[in-house]
């Protein structure tokens, strides 16, 4: 393995470990801004609380998770749960949701407007960490264009073709 090689991987390494560890850090975050907004949820309508409560429990199940791996499964899902959050929160205040109009307007309440920043940038890292991981274009083209194995020596590079 070259130097370069080695360079690479802790390189690679580290950048895993900073996002999960920012991705960690804003899903815990969005658990706590519903945990604290929870009474006022159930006041307010019943299954508003149900949704915050499940904002809670999947907020911190991926949290838990992301600190044991970095599977790009997880990190769809961290993804979006946090737009899913988002896109409630748009609609809670413009159009309302269900039987709930009362929030149409108010985009200036601090932990919904907290909320909003913290689920938006886990949607940019999310995207951003899952085309990371995509095989580069150039790579591709030029494997598929460069001579292997037997095919270079001239012979054929299927055996099963007859």
């Amino acid at each position: 393995m070259e130097i370069i090689d080695i360079h690479m991987n802790i390189k690679k390494t580290l950048d895993d470990a900073i996002a999960r560890a920012v991705a960690v850090g804003g899903l815990v975050a969005i658990a706590l801004i519903h945990v604290l907004q929870l009474p006022a949820a159930f006041d307010e309508i019943g299954y508003l609380g149900a949704l915050f409560i499940a904002a809670v429990i999947g907020s911190l199940l991926l949290a838990a998770i992301l600190t044991r791996t970095s599977d790009s499964l997880v990190w769809t899902a961290t993804g979006g749960l946090a737009a899913v959050i988002l896109l409630c929160y748009v609609v809670s205040r413009s159009v309302g949701l269900p039987g709930f109009t009362d929030d149409v307007g108010e985009w200036a309440e601090a932990p919904g407007l907290a909320s909003m920043v913290i689920e938006g940038l886990l949607v940019f890292l999310t995207t951003a960490v899952l085309i990371t991981r995509r095989a580069p274009i150039r790579s591709v083209a030029a494997r598929s264009s460069a001579p292997t194995g037997r095919a270079a020596a001239g012979t054929r590079s299927d055996p099963a073709v007859g």
